[in-house]
């Protein structure tokens, strides 16, 4: 019988093998770490995308409705304790959100629930609004008012140009169309415009009135908001008593929001391409001269980066200084300007 002959590796050719594979092994290792940052940093992205788009929709909606019904300030409830002067149908509360980010209040009201008020005389100190149910729907309007919400009218026929007053609603009746208001002859700014010695127009048009403030919670401290120095959330209040507990968290991871307004002067529309046009606060005078306003937002991401490769502090925004530190979180900012359309139509009337 013939015996064939078994023959195997030698050491050295496995020890070549050996080192082949560690070499595919660590090369395809590398390329599968690659792909899983590039991934989780394309999803990091994806979610700042995401999050920046649905804030500034909200917000850009919002501010493009700015002054309807209304000249380019309220006087009233939105004028507040703090403030004994009347306040624009979009008011940027500069450096008083949580870590120094603005504040953005817009009013404007619901373009479907207008009415026209009874004409009768009534004192500025008024407590009730009385209408007409036997006009068009106003008898199916007004069962959308509710205590507690706002109401605004505006007067037309005012000699110093449009008036719009805000009240706070005590009760409604739908059968006698009476709106039973909050005196708001306790505001400063309203007094000033409507003293109780003086009376309301005969007729106003009046609706229920949209009050929103945008604003940035990151303080857990406070036990109000879902915010925190780890997770920024971009919140939205009703009823100008930010921050509240019924307030609406909107977007998760927004760090920054600035407001600043292009301002028209009178004389000849204002050149917004230039950085000199842009300003961060309204003087008095100027609420109903707001052409556009800008508004700025910075993204973060939801973690850091989990290999610490990443670092950045958050940028400066309008007058909003530079982060003080580095971390490692990724970030992108969103510019944009938003044309407010009702007070540029009155500007042109």
């Amino acid at each position: 019988m013939v015996r064939k002959a078994r023959q195997g590796f030698t050491l050295i050719e496995m020890m070549i093998a050996v080192v082949v594979s560690s070499i595919v092994i660590a090369g395809l290792y590398s390329v599968f770490n690659l792909q899983s940052r590039q991934f989780l940093y394309q999803d990091l992205q994806m979610g700042m995308h995401q999050n920046l788009r649905f804030s500034t929709d909200v917000l850009t909606r919002s501010i493009r409705m700015a002054g309807f019904g209304a000249g380019g300030e309220i006087t009233g409830y939105h004028g507040s304790s703090t403030h004994d002067s009347t306040l624009p149908v979009i008011m940027s509360w500069d450096g008083e959100g949580d870590n120094n980010t603005d504040a953005i209040t817009v009013v404007y009201a619901d373009p479907s629930l207008r009415m026209t008020t009874e004409p009768s005389i009534a004192t500025c100190d008024t407590e009730s609004l009385t209408f007409d149910m036997s006009i068009l729907d106003q008898d199916l309007k007004i069962a959308e008012y509710d205590a507690d919400e706002l109401i605004m009218c505006s007067d037309y026929a005012n000699l110093t140009g449009i008036e719009t007053y805000l009240w706070v609603i005590s009760s409604v009746s739908t059968s006698s169309g009476v709106i039973s208001v909050e005196d708001a002859s306790g505001y400063a700014d309203y007094e000033d415009v409507c003293g109780s010695s003086e009376n309301l127009s005969p007729s106003m048009l009046c609706s229920k009135a949209q009050v929103l403030t945008f604003y940035i919670d990151a303080d857990d401290s406070d036990g109000v908001g879902p915010g925190s120095a780890e997770n920024p959330v971009l919140m939205m209040d009703l009823n100008l008593d930010w921050p509240s507990a019924d307030d609406v968290p909107l977007v998760d991871n927004i760090e920054d929001l600035q407001l600043e307004y292009c301002i028209n002067d009178g004389s000849t529309p204002p050149d917004c391409s230039e950085a000199s046009a842009w300003t961060d606060e309204i003087s008095s005078g100027e609420e109903a001269n707001v052409w556009m306003s800008r508004v700025s937002l910075v993204g973060r991401s939801a973690r850091k980066d989990p290999q610490l490769l990443r670092t950045s502090r958050r940028p400066a925004l309008a007058n909003h200084s530079a982060g003080g530190s580095e971390d490692h979180y990724f970030r992108q900012v969103l510019v944009t300007e938003v044309t407010v359309r009702n007070l540029r139509h009155q500007a042109n009337l």
